[in-house]
């Protein structure tokens, strides 16, 4: 018998008045007859039509287990979409039964170390079908993706079948109405001095009576020279909580005279500054509202997050008027109006073509194969198959070594993916400075060694990032002297450490705006940490690493321009800067494509290779933000300098802005159009695979990608094969005997 869910809250003696059912998993019926959102670490999941006629469908796990294992050795897993808060409770059901009647647990846990136990049940099933029951309470929150429900199948071998699965758990009831977050805040300049303004010339009261609201500010703000658009702002406080996976909605009136830039964002108010909302808009001298909307991606209480408003792009003024932010609960951002330009410009299609030529051109190489029999004469009608084994080109993402390491069904569901889509692979924090500590350079050990295992290529970042915020505390009380040899110690460890193991090193990330250690120690260090890292391995590449190259349109030019002259500077004091790094952390108004290409021609007038460090796009637009990432992909990869395109991320479970839509795979490892569409590129259309005939002459021909490829030759049954690498700069040609 199901308990009710009113007797849930009976027996954890929780309050009914402000509480509502919440499930916590999807598919647990598999009623589209597929196990979608269903993971186990055994042999492949079946599902089937089920015999027993209060479900359609059932699902049946197969475990090898082995005598003296564990039991969460084996397991069937799905991940909590829905959050759950710490005292209430959380019950699960499921229909099971094993023809071996095989020992099981129900288990509802965190997803990660220390794996924390909310529910736990050891059961023993019998061949005939029987619905289980579980019940516990969480002794702390979980976000949605935080948890999941496990079932241990690792106690003996054999086969269980499940089926009609639910878990639930209490959830407070979303809003009826929108909260306002941030109150009074939002009305005329008497609260002005409340927003924590920087940067202005001033504020002045605007008539507004032909609109909603009576009152607007006017704000009239200076240039700042070299400056970022975060240098002129406003900080508007929240007044009320909001909890992670909420979906915020930002609107205000704006007009500017001379059509000014801003950013309408909602952000944390302390660093890092997480923002869940980050959306640029090129105003107009007519009023208009512009509407934008984030999911949050965390729990904040009152005053811990700030609606801002960037505004330094150049000298302008602005009126803002009817400023709102509210939390809508739980709300899709797709049923909401939001005021989204994609293009800051026209975007034309006559980009296309040329790249795409180019693309055959500099990423292909020739390939001859010469077929010969015993005697070493020629063979003709030879079939000759050519596959792609390994790209040259670095098609890559930032990961966690924690999550690369990580035993349980995510660590399984992660690697997976990253051998699905990826060749190169950059360690996201564990080599920070500020991030890492001796004792934790085993996971980073144990993943490379993985990645090397199966030929992944492995960046190292960074060895120094020069503001205080991202250096070891310790350094900002140390003297110049402790400092400077604190650096060399650092970079000469980090290079030895891992020499040989790493093809290349962002040796100095965005020391246009992260400049402490320079302004310190003066720039000439700049020029030695790189003569360090070379002495240390005069093998690796060594790269500087810096932001807003290509994303003019949402951020303008002035910081591209600064980190031009700062490498044409170094370039010509004898720095070695061997590749620049372009991170491509990508929002709206976005650059057209040809513009996107023009200026990473630019860029590559250095002489030196590109590479593409940290690309994402914070779009929830799924179309949009697959075709851009289509498009940007297909740019970079046009241009011959560019040797490399990572990925800052690409599961929504570990991805810095997956409030934002920044991933392209969602937390329950089901794909976003933009995964298909990355696989589509990377795995099809720019791999080789193509089938030729020998000729009279007992040779065939083809272009290839560069990179390795297998060559295998086929004649009447007997089938030999070979290894080539294939490279744009000289044609490979290969004979194989037959």
């Amino acid at each position: 018998m199901i308990l009710p869910l009113i007797a849930l809250l009976t027996l954890s003696g929780i309050g009914q008045n402000n509480l509502v059912p919440v499930s916590l998993i999807q598919n647990g019926r598999f009623e589209d007859g597929s196990s979608a959102g269903w993971f186990s670490n055994a042999k492949p999941l079946e599902v089937f039509a089920a015999a027993e006629p209060s479900f359609k469908h059932e699902l049946r796990a197969t475990s090898d287990a082995k005598p003296g294992g564990n039991p969460w050795d084996t397991v069937l897993s799905s991940p909590s979409t829905a959050e759950v808060l710490k005292g209430r409770p959380v019950k699960i059901h499921a229909w099971l039964k094993s023809r071996t009647s095989s020992k099981v647990a129900l288990v509802f846990e965190q997803n990660k170390e220390p794996y924390t136990k909310v529910v736990m049940k050891e059961l023993t099933l019998t061949p005939a079908w029987k619905e289980y029951e579980a019940d516990g309470t969480a002794t702390q929150n979980y976000a949605s993706g935080e948890a999941q429900l496990t079932i241990y199948l690792g106690y003996n071998s054999g086969s269980v079948d499940v089926a009609n699965v639910r878990v639930e758990t209490l959830g407070t009831p979303e809003p009826k109405t929108p909260v306002d977050l941030i109150g009074s805040h939002r009305l005329g300049t008497n609260e002005v001095p409340k927003w924590a303004p920087t940067g202005f010339s001033g504020f002045t009261a605007v008539n507004a009576k032909q609109l909603s609201f009576d009152t607007a500010t006017q704000a009239t703000y200076r240039d700042v020279p070299n400056g970022n658009p975060w240098d002129v702002s406003i900080h508007i406080p929240t007044v009320a909580p909001v909890r992670q996976g909420r979906t915020v909605y930002l609107r205000a009136w704006m007009r500017s005279p001379k059509s000014s830039k801003v950013s309408l964002i909602f952000e944390r108010a302390a660093a890092p500054n997480n923002k869940c909302i980050n959306t640029v808009f090129n105003l107009t001298p007519e009023w208009k509202e512009y509407r934008t909307a984030g999911i949050c991606d965390a729990s904040y209480g009152a005053g811990e997050a700030t609606v801002t408003v960037f505004l330094g792009y150049g000298a302008g003024t602005v009126e803002i008027g009817d400023l709102r932010a509210e939390d809508l609960g739980i709300k899709p951002i797709s049923s909401l109006p939001v005021t989204i330009v994609y293009y800051g410009r026209p975007n034309t299609e006559a980009w296309r073509a040329p790249a795409l030529a180019r693309i055959e051109k500099f990423r292909k190489g020739d390939l001859t194969v010469h077929v010969k029999d015993s005697n070493g004469k020629a063979v003709k009608g030879a079939t000759v198959k050519i596959e792609q084994v390994q790209q040259e080109f670095q098609f890559g993402t930032a990961a966690p070594a924690q999550l690369i390491v990580d035993k349980s069904p995510t660590g399984d569901h992660f690697r997976a993916n990253l051998e699905r889509f990826f060749n190169t692979v950059t360690f996201e924090n564990d080599l920070k400075w500020h991030q890492i500590a001796p004792e934790n350079y085993g996971d980073v050990d144990t993943a490379i060694k993985w990645l090397e295992a199966r030929k992944f290529s492995v960046r190292g970042h960074n060895l120094v990032w020069g503001s205080y915020n991202f250096l070891p505390k310790g350094i900002k009380e140390m003297s110049d002297q402790e400092a400077l040899e604190t650096l060399h110690r650092r970079i000469t460890e980090m290079v030895t450490r891992f020499k040989g193991r790493l093809y290349l090193w962002d040796v100095v990330n965005e020391a246009i705006t992260e400049h402490d250690l320079w302004d310190r120690l003066g720039m000439d260090k700049f020029k030695q940490v790189f003569q360090w890292a070379k002495e240390a391995d005069p093998n690796v590449t060594l790269c500087y690493n810096d932001f807003d190259w290509t994303e003019e349109e949402a951020t303008g030019t002035k910081h591209r321009n600064a980190a031009l002259k700062l490498v044409k500077t170094m370039l010509s004091q004898g720095v070695p800067i061997e590749a620049i790094g372009l991170q491509s952390h990508d929002g709206v108004p976005l650059t057209p494509m040809s513009r996107v290409i023009e200026i990473t021609n630019e860029i590559a007038k250095f002489g030196k290779p590109l590479e593409v460090t940290e690309y994402d796009l914070g779009v929830w637009d799924d179309k949009f933000n697959a075709d851009y990432m289509r498009d940007f992909l297909t740019a970079m990869y046009s241009v011959p300098e560019v040797q490399a395109f990572i990925m800052w991320g690409f599961w929504e479970g570990a991805h810095w802005r997956a409030s934002e839509g920044g991933a392209m795979v969602r937390k329950d490892w089901t794909m976003r159009p933009a995964a298909l569409m990355w696989e589509n590129l990377v795995r099809r259309q720019w791999w080789t695979k193509l089938a030729a005939t020998t000729s009279t002459t007992g040779t065939a021909k083809a272009r290839a990608f560069c990179g390795t490829v297998r060559v295998s030759v086929t004649l009447h049954g007997k089938t030999v094969s070979k290894m080539v690498t294939i490279s744009r700069s000289k044609p490979a040609e290969l004979t194989l005997k037959l």
